[in-house]
């Protein structure tokens, strides 16, 4: 028999559409620079509204910060001061590393994040930039494009690629349980027999009645 299933609300109205949007944000072969922006902006939208609804999973939430950034450094250097462009680099990277590290923390002693992030395999570069933008000068741009390109691709190895598994995963799971329903269903129906107790099964039609009233 198998377990319980466990109800798990997603922003997002099915899988379909959460793979939609991986499209958008990922062109055919991860490293390509030919991704149209407009399908860069159209999925940083798409997951602006999901935000809104709550319960946002963290690797695509990241991907959109981090795409908003890479969206603001592509505008013409005349509309967006260094300055500007280098902080959405760092909140996206930043909020990456901390979303990803803290959610690992699993001791009542504070670790390392350096520790944590070799557990999981994140490369220590995210936190040393996480740690200069923290504690010391803004790194250059040429170091954050680097990183912001690099965690787009460790997102997409560690959540967004696996995604057509996790699909069969799921749709094996509801049949099972559909299957089992139906069993459960047909067994009722079929069993004529007299309950424990002198209970029977309900033969007719119920209706509700006002509260207060018999």
């Amino acid at each position: 028999m198998p377990d319980r299933l466990q109800i798990i609300w997603t922003p997002w109205r099915n899988h379909s559409e959460l793979l939609s949007v991986r499209e958008w944000f990922f062109p055919p072969s991860v490293g390509s620079e030919q991704t149209d922006p407009k399908s860069k902006r159209k999925a940083c939208d798409q997951v602006s509204a999901w935000k809104l609804r709550g319960n946002l999973p963290h690797a695509v939430e990241s991907t959109w910060l981090l795409t908003e950034a890479i969206l603001i450094d592509e505008k013409p250097s005349e509309q967006m001061p260094v300055f500007a462009i280098k902080a959405s680099y760092i909140t996206a990277i930043s909020r990456f590393v901390t979303g990803l590290l803290d959610s690992q923390q699993e001791s009542k002693y504070k670790v390392s994040m350096y520790t944590q992030a070799q557990k999981i395999g994140l490369p220590a570069l995210f936190v040393d930039i996480r740690h200069e933008a923290t504690h010391g000068d803004l790194p250059n741009l040429t170091n954050l494009r680097s990183a912001a390109e690099r965690a787009l691709k460790w997102l997409w190895d560690d959540y967004w690629k696996g995604l057509e598994r996790e699909a069969v995963s799921m749709a094996s799971v509801g049949l099972m349980a559909m299957n089992e329903g139906e069993h459960a269903r047909q067994t009722v129906e079929g069993d004529e027999e007299e309950q424990p107790g002198g209970w029977q099964p309900w033969q007719r039609t119920w209706t509700p009645k006002p509260i207060g009233t018999i």
